[in-house]
């Protein structure tokens, strides 16, 4: 329940962070438009420069279904519970994850989408009163997930933070578990969770950026959790 509230002040504050940033956004626009109307008054000398775009949009009104497919490197990050008469153990908390985000953009900041994939948790071997053993851990998301680029941050129009963008989301975890040992034993565990990332997005085409980023899955109710960083290809597949 705690979990559940956090993830939903955290999505409330996204959602006011968004209002202020399009408020901020329409008075600079309202600002330029009369600038480029009525002309600069005398005394000032500021220098009025175009906004960058968003990371992937070329137009604030445009809409876009965006795809983004990923995979990198994760590391099991909780506790692990190794059965303590395993002998010769070998553990090992790195896998290789994947990850498939469809994302809708419409015309404010904050973005909505959902986020699917697969990650090894961890997985461990030895041997049990002189038998063989491999246990293996991994785990599916499907998660509702939030974005919000930080692109109205206020800085120097090449600051870093422009390309910038946080993402929040919560669903459920399909855990995987196989054991071999006397023979073979495969389960699936249903688990609440959540997940919190930042990327950074940077252009390579009209339609195609590519992106890193850096995540933390957390399924709770089997307490497995893992830390990934990915390298990420985002296409703006439809956009109106």
């Amino acid at each position: 329940m705690k979990i559940r509230l956090h993830i939903v002040g955290l999505i409330v504050c996204l959602i006011l962070i968004s209002d202020l940033a399009n408020a901020q956004e329409r008075r600079r626009s309202t600002d330029s438009t009369r600038t480029r109307r009525y002309g600069r008054l005398s005394g000032d000398s500021t220098r009025i420069r175009p906004r960058l775009p968003d990371s992937i949009r070329t137009r604030r009104w445009d809409y876009a279904i965006v795809v983004t497919a990923g995979g990198g490197l994760s590391y099991y990050s909780t506790h692990l519970g190794v059965p303590p008469g395993l002998e010769q153990a070998r553990i090992s908390r790195f896998g290789v994850p994947a990850s498939l985000r469809v994302m809708w953009y419409p015309d404010h900041r904050l973005r909505v989408g959902i986020e699917t994939g697969w990650t090894t948790m961890y997985s461990y071997r030895g041997e049990v009163l002189g038998e063989r053993t491999h246990v293996y851990v991994s785990a599916v998301p499907v998660l509702l997930v939030f974005s919000m680029p930080l692109a109205w941050v206020r800085g120097f129009e090449r600051n870093l933070v422009r390309r910038m963008a946080v993402t929040v989301g919560t669903g459920a975890y399909v855990n995987h578990s196989r054991m071999d040992y006397a023979g073979k034993v495969e389960s699936n565990t249903l688990s609440l969770g959540w997940m919190a990332a930042a990327s950074y997005t940077y252009p390579v085409g009209r339609r195609f950026r590519i992106a890193g980023e850096l995540k933390w899955y957390d399924a709770v109710a089997v307490e497995n959790a893992a830390f990934t960083a990915e390298l990420q290809l985002v296409w703006r597949a439809f956009s109106w």
